[in-house]
């Protein structure tokens, strides 16, 4: 035995010793045992504490000391990309006539059309003159508004689609070192006469700077703050009015790397990361190359508003529940109201949502007011029996509409609508308290909000070090070894009396982060979003399928990855479909990338972001950087504004590490991995190999460059090295099932993969909920461009087998196999509980011999893990090599609530039986009905063959040329059947994405590919 002396020990020997908070001056180790004289005169030596410089034993959160900052130079040519095949030819978009001015309301109109764009230095003339009506723009092309410089490019036929190939090449990257003028000319309305009139910029990208009719309105800088100009006295009603705005690109766009086979990913970002509040992933990543413009351009809409004397301002609806009780729920809205007049006016403020009206009689001073609309003035607004927000599958995410209108003497001065719900957000932590004890907790910030004194430390100093929560994965690579530490923020002074703390009993969760909605613990299941858009293409039309097959996949948190889509139409339909937002602000890895070199413009970016979204339910957590903390001008910075302008959510300074999980893994792991060693507690990054479906792949590769594996492959994110390396994917393909012969072969086997180790990530976490899982985020499942890696679904809205396993693994009623010791559970991760259940379990041989069955009945708790039975599988494996394992789970009315096929091996040669699957037999039949704009489609396979008939994937194409209908929504895909055993499949997808009468293709492991006719 070695001995070993500990001071202060994380774990106590026994209940009733005590935590050491004390400080250690010098510690005299001796051999033998002190008499008491030589005990009293040791005593009296005691040290001078004050001269001494103690070292902290838990240390404070460190600030950054180190950063790359990308390239200086242009990469070795011998390492760019190559292809066989030439860059695609520009294809000019036809130009749509549309009304410049569009009405969206009483008085507010968006400029929607007519707008033109020139690079700067093609035109020799100020902003004075470019924004008069006379000025000539015969040169100027039609540009794409809300859009980049380099859409309206590749709209107007100048470049190719940079998706395509390595298309991108063909772009220069001159196009983010200069400028670009922008200009539009509209008729303003009479009714606009006598009114006061503000011309608002949503978003541009980087700097501009506004002219109107000859006048210098002012500039904007940061891609996430609005521009709000004052035009009353510059608009021309009744007459043509020029708008001209001059749009720089971010300062430091950085020299960018093209990912090869050669070159490998590349450094994730570089120098663009000093702009701070921009699309710093447009320096490229290891997930999206080089984006040319940066992203550069008026990238959201154009409005103008006409408005008397009062202007709203952004409204706050803070709503809060008395939990447990969700009977009732108080709505408190504040407003803000703006006399732009010189005088006192006196008028009427009116709030309306559902069945509540609320009015108000006011009298405000010249300039700004705030006026608070709450239940202790106003009974009505504690709503009785109120519809809650909830995430996606623990009830439905109602929304109620708020509208505010001020008006004096019986005529409207201003109105606003917007959405909110009612839901309240409580957080699970552990929290260092006073006395320096690991305190588990649950903290609500709406209560917390009521008083001005923090209740959560959560600068450098509060956030401190303990011993790491888990040890370093043996399949960790060294060098992340020295970051593998664990912390935890603390109370702040008097945080532990706070009525905002209710202190906790149950520590199987500790140290991480539980996410409550309406008291209810929320198994956080979902991904992460880089960019909704490479280019920023954010209309509703392109985004809502996303949103739609995230919500189908059964998830219900998405993360805005650094900032990256924040805008109107992600929250929207965040909202709408249930979909918890983790929102960053725009920094990325603390030691790796560079920090903002301007706090104050990142801090006014993030001042109207909290401004503009904070009444989105959907919105859990603000978060200050990626993996690290800002530096502590900008920490302390978002902590006060997320508190003063909010005050209703978190606010993590860390993405990862502070009561997180480490970020990781992001190459392919023994499946059996996730239910054991990786992933603990609430993991917000991991990732494995995704591949693209062979149709989407075939779409967006060359024909010429598809087979084999080459740098059109790398470009497209098929990385050779780095953190998504995929030599682990291909020795484990190669050790399963044979090395690919071509690139059908290739597709099938990493369908094969994909399925089994994206299921794994999530019924890994299912299998310790609560003990200590209570989070987990793929890295990623949003394309922002054609990407071969981690996503679950394609840029084309094509879903793979990763698809369908995640959204196996998290249906909301589940049963499952834990692969590392062959338990059998039902997970029950909804707000009720499911009685009378049948648990069955058979297992088979590949000749269908059924070799074990076994049987249960079982009541499923709400939100919780319910035990099963082990299903001894071992023996089996040993002696024949390889099993399928067939999960049914049944409700008292015999139907099957839930599903699970599991193809197992005794070692990875043991999957190379399944190549030698006989050809399955499989019948199915279709039809489909419309529903307005919706076209249903139901299909039934049944498997008539003798043997299994595994990953059946099912394609909805355009009879007339075969080509895919897509968005198409699936209910199951890639499904396995055995002999004799039927499964219906619901497909919807849009009228109007076919072109003609439709057809499916079927086709899978060991099944031939037919036609299927739709009728």
């Amino acid at each position: 035995m070695t001995p070993v002396l500990e001071m202060a020990p994380p774990s106590l020997p026994s209940a009733d010793w005590r935590h050491f908070g004390g400080s250690i001056a010098s510690l005299t180790l001796v051999h033998r045992a002190l008499s008491s004289d030589e005990l009293k005169q040791i005593c009296q030596k005691s040290e001078d504490f004050s001269i001494i410089l103690f070292e902290e034993g838990s240390k404070p959160w460190p600030v950054q000391t180190r950063g790359q900052a990308g390239y200086r130079a242009p990469q070795d040519p011998a390492t760019m990309p190559r292809s066989n095949a030439p860059f695609s030819r520009p294809v000019a978009k036809p130009l749509q006539t549309r009304e410049v001015l569009q009405a969206n309301g009483e008085g507010q109109w968006t400029l929607a059309a007519g707008w033109t764009m020139i690079p700067a230095p093609k035109l020799n003339a100020d902003g004075q003159a470019i924004s008069q009506p006379s000025f000539n723009t015969r040169d100027w092309m039609s540009a794409t508004v809300p859009g980049t410089v380099l859409t309206t490019m590749i709209d107007r036929g100048i470049y190719p689609d940079p998706d395509y190939g390595l298309n991108n090449l063909a772009i220069p990257e001159t196009l983010n070192k200069q400028d670009y003028w922008y200009r539009v000319e509209f008729h303003a309305p009479k009714s606009a006469s006598g009114r006061h009139l503000t011309l608002t910029f949503d978003g541009i990208n980087y700097q501009a700077r506004v002219w109107m009719n000859g006048k210098s309105l002012g500039s904007i800088k940061g891609a996430f703050i609005r521009g709000a100009f004052d035009v009353t006295d510059v608009v021309k009603p009744g007459r043509q009015n020029v708008v001209a705005v001059r749009i720089s690109p971010p300062p430091h766009p950085g020299i960018p790397h093209e990912q090869s086979v050669k070159g490998g990913p590349g450094e994730n970002g570089g120098i663009m990361c000093l702009d701070g509040p921009t699309f710093v992933a447009t320096e490229g990543w290891d997930w999206i190359p080089a984006v040319r413009d940066r992203d550069t351009g008026i990238w959201q809409p154009v409005t103008l508003a006409a408005t008397s004397a009062v202007k709203i301002g952004d409204p706050q609806v803070v709503t809060s529940l008395p939990l447990p009780d969700t009977s009732r729920a108080d709505v408190e809205v504040t407003v803000p109201l703006e006399n732009t007049s010189i005088a006192p006016v006196s008028g009427i403020l009116k709030a309306s949502f559902g069945d509540v009206v609320v009015t108000k009689q006011l009298r405000l001073t010249a300039g700004k007011n705030s006026v608070t609309l709450a239940p202790s003035e106003f009974s009505q607004l504690t709503v009785q029996h109120p519809r809650l927000w909830w995430p996606n599958g623990y009830g439905k995410p109602d929304l109620y509409t708020l509208h505010l209108t001020f008006s004096q003497q019986n005529a409207e001065s201003d109105t606003k609508t917007l959405r909110f719900g009612i839901r309240e957000i409580t957080y699970e932590l552990s929290l260092l308290d006073s006395r320096g004890h690991l305190r588990r907790l649950e903290f609500s910030p709406t209560t917390a909000r009521l008083k001005p004194e923090p209740v959560v430390d959560i600068r450098h100093e509060g956030m401190r070090e303990i011993p790491a929560t888990d040890p370093y994965p043996a399949s960790f690579p060294p060098e992340w070894k020295e970051g593998w530490k664990s912390w935890v923020a603390s109370l702040a002074p008097g945080g532990e009396q706070s009525p905002a703390i209710k202190m906790l009993d149950d520590t199987k969760a500790s140290p991480y982060l539980v996410i409550r909605v309406n008291g209810v613990r929320i198994a956080a299941r979902g991904g992460n979003w880089g960019m909704d858009d490479s280019r920023k293409r954010v209309s509703r039309e392109h985004l809502e399928p996303f949103f739609r097959l995230h919500r189908d996949a059964n998830l219900n948190i998405i993360r805005n990855w650094v900032g990256q889509s924040t805008e109107q139409t992600f929250y929207d339909l965040a909202d709408e479909y249930g979909l918890m937002v983790w929102n960053d602000f725009w920094e990325s890895t603390q030691n790796y990338n560079v920090e903002a070199e301007d706090p104050a413009l990142f801090l006014d970016n993030a001042r109207d972001t909290i401004l503009r979204f904070r009444n989105h339910p959907s919105i859990v957590v603000w978060c200050g950087r990626n993996e690290g903390v800002p530096q502590p001008v900008l920490n302390e910075g978002l902590i006060e504004l997320t508190h003063s302008l909010d005050g209703t959510r978190y606010y993590f300074p860390s993405s990862n590490q502070v009561n997180l999980q480490n970020s990781g893994p992001y190459k392919y792991m023994d499946p059996s991995l996730y239910y054991t060693a990786l992933n603990h507690g609430f993991s917000v990054e991991t990732g494995t190999p995704s591949f693209s479906t062979l149709e989407s792949f075939r779409a967006w590769i060359p024909k010429e460059d598809q087979w084999p594996i080459n740098d059109d492959w790398a470009y497209h994110d098929w990385h050779q090295s780095g953190n998504g390396d995929m030599a682990p994917f291909m020795a484990q393909m190669e050790a399963e099932f044979g090395a690919p012969g071509d690139l059908e072969d290739f597709e099938r086997k990493a369908q094969m993969l994909d399925y089994v180790d994206h299921r794994a990530i999530f019924e890994g976490m299912n299998a310790h909920l609560w003990a200590p899982n209570s989070g987990r985020m793929l890295w990623m499942t949003q394309p922002a461009w054609p990407s071969n890696t981690w996503q679950i679904l394609n840029a084309d809205y094509d879903t793979q087998s990763s698809f369908y396993a995640v959204k196996k693994a998290c249906e909301p009623l589940h049963v499952q196999l834990d692969l590392s010791n062959y338990n059998v559970v039902v997970v029950n991760t909804s707000n009720g509980p499911q009685v009378g259940l049948l648990l069955a379990a058979s297992v088979y041989s590949l000749d269908n011999k059924l070799l074990l069955h076994r049987e249960e009945k079982r009541e499923a708790v709400a939100d919780a893990l319910t035990d099963g039975f082990r299903l001894e599988v071992a023996p089996l494996l040993s002696s024949e090599g390889i099993v399928l394992v067939n999960l049914e789970l049944r409700n008292s009315s015999g139907e099957i609530v839930s599903r699970n096929f599991y193809w197992l091996g005794e070692n990875n040669a043991s999957y190379r039986r399944l190549n030698h699957l006989p050809p399955a037999s499989v019948s199915a039949t279709a039809k489909s009905t419309q529903e307005g704009a919706i076209i249903h489609v139901h299909i039934e396979l049944r498997n008539a063959g003798t043997s299994v008939s595994l990953a059946d994937k099912l394609t909805l194409l355009n009879a007339a040329d075969g080509s895919r209908i897509l968005p198409a929504y699936y209910t199951d895909n890639y499904v396995s059947l055995l002999p004799g055993e039927s499964r219906p499949i619901e497909i919807d997808y849009p009228a109007k994405s076919a072109n003609g009468p439709v057809q499916l293709s079927l086709q899978g492991w060991n099944l031939t590919r037919q036609v299927v006719p739709v009728p």
